[in-house]
C-alpha cells in the first residue's frame, strides 16, 4: 500500500463532524485501554495524561498518513512519538455512509475468527470502534487497529520473481488459512456464534445478478461511461448466476471476498485482516480471488485481446489468439496457470477434509464436470466484478501510477473473463464438455457481448 500525504484527520473531520467528534476520536486513541493493547508503557501513559492536562489532547505530537489502497474505506496510519519514549502507531479505518453499520459487525467477526483460527494463524484485533456520527447527512464510525506495517501479501508478491516457488509457498499458506476460515465460518453460522446471510435459491440467483449490476454496470455508469449492453449482459448472465446460486445454497461456506490485499506480511508471518459479516457462498469464489488477482500493471499490449469465435473464421487462427491471451494472463499474474490449478485443487480438497472433521453435514462432492463448470463460471463472475472494482479504483486513485495500472487491469480482468467463458464453449483437448448444450447459444451471445465492453485503451495517466 502506498502512503499519500493528504487531508489530515483534523482537516477531514472538523468540517464534517465538528470539534467534539474529532476530540472524542483522539480521546479513544489515547485511552489507557487502547494504549495498553498497543504495548505502550505505563510511564508513557502517565506522561501523556500530564501533557493532555496542561496543553490539551490536540497537543500530542503525531504524524498522520493516509494510505492509498483498494479498500472501500479510508485508512489512516497515526504515528505518535513522545519525547524519547518508544513510538507507536495505530491504524484508523473509516466506515462511512451505509458502511457504518459494518464496523461493529466486523469487530465481532474479528473476535470470533481470532479465537477459532488462533492455532493456525494470526488475526489482527479491532481495539475499538468509535461512532462519530449517526446522522443521515454524515454517518461515520472509525475502527482502531494495531499498525502492522504497510506490506500486504499482495505487495510482497511484487518483490518476488513471478511464478517462483516462494510465491507458490506464500499462496499455499494463504489458501490453507482460507480453507479453515471458510469452514469455521460455516461452523460459527451453524452454532449461531456469528450471523451470516443464507439465501434461498431464487434470491441467491438474484444476488449474483445484482453483484454484476452494482459492481460492474453501475460503477461504469457512475463514472460517466454507461455500458450500452448492460441489460443484455445481465440477461445473458442469468444461467451462470443460477450455477453459482445452486452451489451457494447446497454447499456454501463463509465467503470473505478475500484476495492477497486482505493479508498483511509481518516478517515471515501472514496476518489476516477484514472479516466482514457476509454470506454463505460457493467456496470457488474466494480461491479465484486469492490466486487470480493479477499484479499491478505498468504496460499493456492491446493486441492480445481477441474476439469471440465465429464460424467464418479459421478455428486454428482463433485458437492461436486464445493461446496468446492465455499466456499474457500468466505473465501478469503472480502464479502460472499450472500453479493456479494445483493450489485450487488442493484447496478444494482441504475444505472437504475440514468439513468432514468439523461439520455434522456431509461435505460437498463434485464430479469433474461440475468442478470445471463451477470454476470457470466463478472466474467469469469474479473477473467481471474486478473490472468494476478497477474502474472504481481508477476514479479514486491518488497517484497517476495507480490510476494507469487500474486502467490496464480492467483489460486484464476482461481478458480473463473472456477466456473463462471460451473454456466452457470450446474446451481444450484435455477438458471435457461441461456446459449444457441448451445453454450454449446464450453463452455464445454473452461472449460476443463481452467484446462490446467499453474499456478505453488509455496509454497514459
Amino acid at each position: 500500500m502506498a502512503a499519500v500525504q493528504q487531508l489530515h484527520l483534523r482537516e477531514a473531520l472538523l468540517p464534517l463532524l465538528g470539534r467534539a467528534a474529532y476530540q472524542h476520536l483522539l480521546s479513544t486513541m489515547y485511552s489507557p485501554e487502547v494504549l495498553g493493547a498497543l504495548g505502550v508503557t505505563p510511564e508513557t501513559v502517565r506522561q501523556l495524561e500530564r501533557l493532555i492536562a496542561t496543553r490539551g489532547i490536540e497537543a500530542i505530537p503525531r504524524h498522520e498518513t493516509m494510505l492509498e489502497s483498494d479498500s472501500k474505506s479510508r485508512i489512516y496510519v497515526v504515528h505518535t512519538h513522545l519525547d524519547d519514549r518508544k513510538p507507536w502507531a495505530l491504524v484508523l479505518k473509516w466506515y462511512a455512509g451505509a458502511r457504518q453499520q459494518q464496523a461493529p459487525i466486523e469487530e465481532g467477526m474479528s473476535a470470533y475468527f481470532r479465537q477459532r483460527l488462533a492455532v493456525h494463524c494470526t488475526v489482527v484485533p479491532i481495539l475499538a470502534v468509535v461512532p462519530l456520527s449517526v446522522t443521515a447527512e454524515a454517518p461515520l464510525s472509525v475502527a482502531l487497529l494495531p499498525y502492522l506495517g504497510e506490506v500486504t501479501l499482495y505487495d510482497g508478491l511484487h518483490h518476488l520473481p513471478r511464478h517462483a516457488p516462494e510465491v507458490e509457498a506464500l499462496l499455499r499458506q494463504a489458501s490453507e488459512t482460507l480453507a479453515y476460515t471458510q469452514v469455521f465460518g460455516r461452523l460459527g453460522y451453524e452454532k449461531r456464534a456469528i450471523q451470516l446471510t443464507h439465501l434461498p435459491p431464487d434470491e441467491a440467483t438474484a444476488y449474483f445478478l445484482y453483484q454484476i449490476d452494482s459492481v460492474l454496470l453501475r460503477i461504469f455508469a457512475a463514472c460517466g461511461q454507461p455500458l450500452t449492453m448492460a441489460a443484455t449482459l445481465l440477461e445473458q448472465f442469468g444461467y451462470f448466476a443460477t450455477v453459482l446460486a445452486t452451489d451457494s445454497c447446497t454447499a456454501g461456506l463463509y465467503y470473505r471476498g478475500i484476495n492477497p490485499r486482505n493479508i498483511m506480511l509481518v516478517g515471515a508471518r501472514q496476518v489476516e485482516i477484514d472479516f466482514e459479516q457476509d454470506t454463505l457462498r460457493s467456496r470457488f469464489i474466494d480461491i479465484v480471488s486469492l490466486l487470480e488477482n493479477g499484479l499491478e500493471i505498468t504496460d499493456w499490449d492491446m493486441s492480445v485481446d481477441y474476439p469471440a469465435f465465429e464460424a467464418q473464421m479459421p478455428f486454428e487462427a482463433w485458437e492461436w489468439c486464445r493461446q496468446r491471451a492465455w499466456e499474457t494472463l500468466a505473465a501478469h499474474n503472480y502464479l502460472s496457470h499450472q500453479q493456479v490449478q494445483r493450489l485450487t485443487t488442493d484447496f478444494l480438497a482441504a475444505t472437504g477434509r475440514l468439513e468432514r472433521h468439523y461439520l455434522p453435514s456431509a461435505p460437498a462432492s463434485y464430479s469433474r464436470s461440475e468442478w470445471r463448470l463451477l470454476l470457470e463460471t466463478t472466474r467469469l463472475f469474479r473477473h467481471l466484478q474486478y473490472i468494476g472494482y478497477c474502474k472504481r479504483n481508477e476514479q479514486q486513485a491518488l497517484t497517476a501510477r495507480k490510476r494507469l495500472s487500474s486502467r490496464y487491469r480492467q483489460h486484464f480482468h476482461a481478458l480473463w473473463a473472456k477466456i473463462a467463458l471460451d473454456s466452457l464453449l470450446f474446451p481444450r483437448a484435455d477438458e471435457e464438455q461441461c456446459l449444457p448444450e441448451a445453454q450454449r447459444p446464450a453463452a455464445a451471445d454473452l461472449r460476443r457481448t463481452l467484446d462490446r465492453l467499453a474499456l478505453t485503451p488509455m496509454t497514459s495517466a
